[in-house]
């Protein structure tokens, strides 16, 4: 049985694709939000495993401040999942040590390794670089 997953992403599209992928590993999409907002209230209902949130997102807050105040209330794997990597780490440079971020669009090996990097589990094999040519996971 797979981890339970929520998706905060603000494009229906996306979040239908990401909710393909995330099945296609073999994990239960919870929900999906597009707001801040209302990802906060599912998360505390749902109590996923992990979270997949874009940064930018519908409503008054972004995802960086959406994941703060989650984790403020309860404990779980966050992974931001962007098309603007570099305002996340520009705008918020201590978050570079602590985020596990993919960059959209993403391949399938990139979004299972993050996966897998926030739910804790060991994995094996090279890591994968992202289209600007870091390499993704925890910066050290």
């Amino acid at each position: 049985m797979g981890a339970r997953i929520l998706i905060v992403e603000d494009e229906q599209i996306i979040a239908e694709d990401l909710a393909l992928r995330v099945g296609a590993l073999g994990h239960n999409v919870v929900g999906f939000c597009i707001s801040g907002e209302k990802a906060i209230a599912v998360a505390e209902d749902q109590k996923p495993d992990l979270i997949l949130m874009d940064i930018r997102l519908r409503g008054r807050m972004d995802g960086v401040e959406c994941a703060r105040i989650i984790r403020e209330r309860m404990r779980v794997g966050i992974v931001f999942v962007t098309a603007y990597p570099g305002s996340l780490l520009r705008d918020r440079p201590h978050l570079a040590e602590q985020e596990i971020c993919v960059n959209k669009p993403w391949s399938r090996p990139q979004l299972e390794i993050a996966i897998n990097k926030a739910l804790g589990q060991k994995l094996s094999g090279p890591s994968v670089a992202l289209p600007d040519g870091t390499q993704m996971g925890r910066q050290r």
